[in-house]
């Protein structure tokens, strides 16, 4: 070899991809978990927008709660809930009855066949609090029951 050759050894080439390789295995599990954080954010999100919009439908239908195509088909959600249920890994869906102001419900459950989803899952009724629980059963609501109410 010649003593003014410039470049790099196969081992110093070696160490840098080791050093990357690392860096990767240390931050990769870390940008998994933001993005199921992120998509659990999401659903809570789309829940209280589900809640808002019932409160809305509520008002105009003489106390009747919507499901999600009845609330999208009258402009009251996001169109894509026409014909899909499903947003960032979570599947939504309804609980609880449309007859009764008391009685609805929405859930948002991991999608587990999605690639990143989060770990929990959430439920909104009619009192507009959002309920969690872990795995991907929707947490029970007692629906009809005002607390100090009938």
């Amino acid at each position: 070899m010649r003593k003014n050759q410039k470049g790099f050894s196969l081992i110093e080439l070696l160490i840098v991809v080791a050093i990357i390789g690392i860096i990767a295995a240390i931050a990769i599990p870390s940008l998994i978990r933001a993005r199921a954080a992120a998509n659990e954010s999401s659903a809570i999100g789309t829940l209280r927008t589900f809640g808002s919009s019932n409160a809305t439908y509520l008002s105009r239908n003489n106390n009747k709660p919507g499901d999600l195509a009845t609330l999208a088909t009258n402009n009251y959600l996001d169109e894509a809930f026409k014909t899909s249920n499903k947003r960032n890994s979570y599947i939504f869906d309804n609980t609880g009855s449309t007859s009764d102001a008391r009685s609805w419900g929405f859930t948002a459950t991991p999608d587990t066949g999605g690639f990143i989803s989060g770990d929990r899952s959430f439920t909104i009724s009619y009192d507009y609090v959002i309920r969690y629980s872990d795995g991907t059963t929707a947490p029970a609501i007692t629906l009809g029951t005002v607390l100090g109410g009938s």
